[in-house]
């Protein structure tokens, strides 16, 4: 069986290649597609991804850290200090900005934090942090972008800034993160003394809910949650409404490619009806022709899609190279189900065809 489907399908090869060609198309677009999707999940939760903090400490009725602005009541970071189970607190303040870059508008997300306590940037790739407080870290790709390098100055509302280093990792489609030390940030925002969230890094043996319910007894006007509890509602909020574009346009793309290769077995079916007949004459159960129909159709589906996983390697590297603002994430379990969905587009590209042959009549096929 599946030597007779390698010949019917190779006695065809331009038919061949161009129905490899759309599978591997259409797999190489959804996994693109949701590499993006995953990308854009990265990028958003990046910040909380890379903090050791347990619990964020949030003005009362914020739940998000990036889609929300967030002013604690004062003290409550000493109030923090000392309860049981917190190993280190961390104040930070934030807000999205919007500054002149080379006269361009530019949005970014600003973070202000204390050097001694954690909260900057978490790779570099070129400099350092800020040590005073006029200097500014500016994400590589937002900095590349503008033509600014390390020594350069910068202003950002109506102060100049001397960017002393380059982070790695704080990029996203929406905005760039820069940063600089909480001083800084307060007189920008012309709140001194003020505070957007603190975060709290638990000691290793505490528990979560015994941790929240002390600051509760302590602490008013102010919303404790879980850092993934924060993480998932950034996403929620900033990240969902392109979830349904994305999945629409990865369900049109199976839908292409489940064509395209119905199409070439269907033509390759009909081409070879004589063939069909000589064989259900000879005694072959319709069974045996499903499976010959199906597995011509399993055979290209498997080749597009192991080119469709290449491609979409190579196109995502291309891509990122050409846009390091766009991130695509290629992870080892979508990329496996995606190309078991190529798999099923060989299947129910299979079941028309399927159909003709097991309606073929071989004594009419012998009088035409």
């Amino acid at each position: 069986m599946t030597y007779l489907a390698f010949r019917n399908l190779w006695q065809q090869k331009f038919r061949l290649a161009l129905s490899v060609a759309g599978v591997a198309l259409a797999i190489m677009l959804i996994i693109l597609l949701n590499g993006f999707l995953s990308g854009i999940y990265a990028q958003v939760t990046a910040y909380l991804d890379n903090t050791p903090a347990q619990l964020v400490i949030a003005q009362d009725g914020v739940t998000n850290l990036l889609s929300a602005t967030s002013i604690l009541p004062a003290g409550t970071e000493a109030q923090s200090n000392g309860v049981t189970g917190i190993a280190e607190v961390t104040p930070i303040i934030s807000q999205f900005i919007i500054f002149d870059l080379h006269e361009e508008k530019v949005v970014a997300y600003m973070v202000g934090y204390e050097p001694a306590q954690g909260g900057g940037p978490w790779l570099m790739k070129d400099g350092r942090p800020p040590t005073a407080d006029d200097e500014v870290v500016l994400d590589w790709v937002m900095a590349t972008n503008h033509d600014i390098v390390i020594g350069d100055t910068i202003d950002i509302l109506d102060e100049t800034f001397n960017v002393v280093g380059l982070s790695d990792g704080t990029n996203s489609w929406m905005a760039s993160f820069f940063f600089v030390e909480k001083q800084a940030a307060e007189r920008l925002l012309l709140t001194p003394g003020a505070t957007s969230f603190v975060l709290l890094t638990l000691e290793p043996d505490a528990n979560v809910a015994a941790v929240t319910n002390r600051l509760n007894r302590r602490l008013r006007d102010v919303e404790i949650m879980p850092v993934a509890s924060m993480r998932q509602n950034d996403i929620d909020v900033l990240v969902k409404v392109f979830a349904a574009p994305l999945q629409l346009m990865v369900s049109i793309s199976f839908a292409v490619g489940t064509a395209i290769l119905g199409m070439v077995i269907y033509t390759a079916t009909v081409e070879r009806t004589r063939e069909y007949g000589v064989l259900k004459a000879m005694g072959a159960k319709n069974r045996y022709l499903y499976g010959l129909v199906t597995v011509q159709g399993l055979v290209t589906a498997v080749s597009g899609s192991l080119l469709g996983i290449g491609l979409a390697r190579l196109a995502a590297q291309l891509i990122m190279n050409n846009s390091p603002k766009f991130l695509i994430v290629l992870e080892p379990q979508p990329v496996l189900w995606i190309s078991l969905s190529g798999l099923l587009m060989g299947i129910l590209a299979a079941l028309l065809p399927a159909r003709v042959v097991a309606h073929l009549d071989p004594a009419q096929v012998f009088r035409k």
